[in-house]
């Protein structure tokens, strides 16, 4: 099987992406600046793998929060996706007509795009031993490796922070509010109609889980943008999360949480409300849409799936804007299938994967980046100028890094 490696982009599904906040356009894109010494240079045609390929086991959903909409960066935790509601009839919608985030992360808090991650992880799980990961990234940092294990000719090029011995996968664009201009199509208006933002997380613009599995050995972190959840009922229902005992305890939660990270323009600082309900995973599902006239190829998504254990998706043809009673529907056999049939991908992946990060935790700067022109080796490099760092000071602390 083969499949597209479109759906790694900053897609600007749904609302997740909006171009929001009084914000004015996207800055005119720099030349690329220069590559450091280099550290490790990588031909996936020879790179040793394993002749049985990996698969993820020990799965789990440990943390999320949503972007709450406005000029000041705030993110409800643990949040919630937006619930499954389509209306009794389909309405005609009209096409998309907003520009949107290529990364809502960098978009909403460019100083430390990752650092909502540690945050509501912190939050929901102060016991978590953060040293035991070997490696955290997004569906888009991971995309762009599993698209170079492929020799899917797309360039790219992301930050990678070593902390302790968790090695971090930061995504770079040209500019922090870049935006994907002049789309086409219903990724926005389709959600508004049929999808709705539970009360307590109202004016939310974007719903972030963050997942942790194990794959042949590595134990991944991974971060992706949720479309939506499917609302169960009676004992099924999902629950809060518990709150701090007393109102000192409240007070002493959120000192932690608030210790200022940086400033930002206008001195803003990252803040974070307990606001939301937990989710389980097997709720929740990933949205595409398409003409009713061009059939939609599974192998577009099911790699995406498969990174996030998304187990329901919704693909959603229309007719001018008219949609034909969209329905949620249980891909997990599919995605099982995919990993089945692309194990040799798979292999390669996990063998890139531990490359860098073996190449990185051996590194003096333990600042780098990786890069692929989408011809030859990929290369990893030193960082150079001003150092870019994935966490601030106070998280590498609370974590208990050195």
């Amino acid at each position: 099987m083969s499949f597209h490696g479109s759906f790694f982009r900053g897609r600007g599904r749904g609302r997740g992406s909006s171009w929001r906040g009084g914000a004015k356009g996207v800055e005119a894109s720099a030349p690329p600046k220069p590559l450091g010494p280099a550290i490790d240079s990588i031909n996936i045609k020879t790179l040793l793998i394993e002749e049985v390929a990996p698969k993820i086991k020990d799965f789990e959903y440990i943390a999320s929060y949503n972007w709450l909409d406005g000029k000041s960066p705030t993110i409800l935790v643990p949040g919630s996706p937006p619930a499954w509601t389509p209306p009794a009839a389909d309405p005609k919608l009209k096409p998309d007509s907003e520009e949107v985030f290529r990364d809502i992360n960098a978009a909403r808090y460019a100083l430390y795009p990752m650092e909502p991650i540690f945050r509501s992880l912190r939050a929901l799980k102060p016991e978590y031993d953060l040293q035991s990961t070997d490696i955290v990234g997004c569906g888009s940092t991971f995309g762009n490796l599993m698209r170079f294990a492929r020799s899917e000719s797309r360039p790219f090029r992301f930050d990678v922070d070593v902390i302790g011995d968790t090695v971090l996968f930061v995504r770079r664009e040209s500019s922090p509010t870049e935006v994907i201009a002049d789309l086409q199509g219903y990724g926005h208006t389709f959600p508004d109609a049929y999808t709705t933002w539970d009360m307590e997380v109202r004016n939310s613009c974007s719903h972030q889980r963050i997942v942790r599995y194990d794959f042949g050995g590595l134990k991944f972190l991974v971060r992706t943008e949720t479309d939506g959840y499917v609302k169960l009922s009676g004992t099924d229902a999902p629950s809060r999360p518990s709150e701090p005992a007393n109102e000192s305890s409240v007070a002493e939660a959120l000192e932690s949480m608030f210790v200022a990270s940086g400033e930002l323009a206008r001195d803003q600082k990252l803040k974070l409300k307990i606001k939301g309900t937990l989710i389980p995973q097997q709720q929740i599902f990933d949205i595409k849409t398409r003409a009713s006239y061009k059939s939609f190829d599974m192998n577009e998504i099911l790699p995406r799936l498969w990174l996030n254990q998304t187990p329901k998706f919704l693909i959603a043809y229309h007719t001018s804007g008219l949609f034909d009673h969209p329905e949620v529907k249980d891909v997990r056999q599919d995605v099982i299938r995919w990993e089945n049939d692309n194990s040799a991908i798979l292999a390669r992946f996990h063998a890139l994967v531990s490359r860098i990060v073996d190449v990185v935790r051996d590194s003096e700067s333990k600042q780098c980046e990786a890069s692929w022109d989408g011809q030859g080796p990929l290369l990893i490099t030193e960082q150079i100028g001003e150092a870019r760092r994935a966490l601030p000071p106070d998280l590498i602390q609370l974590f208990g890094f050195p």
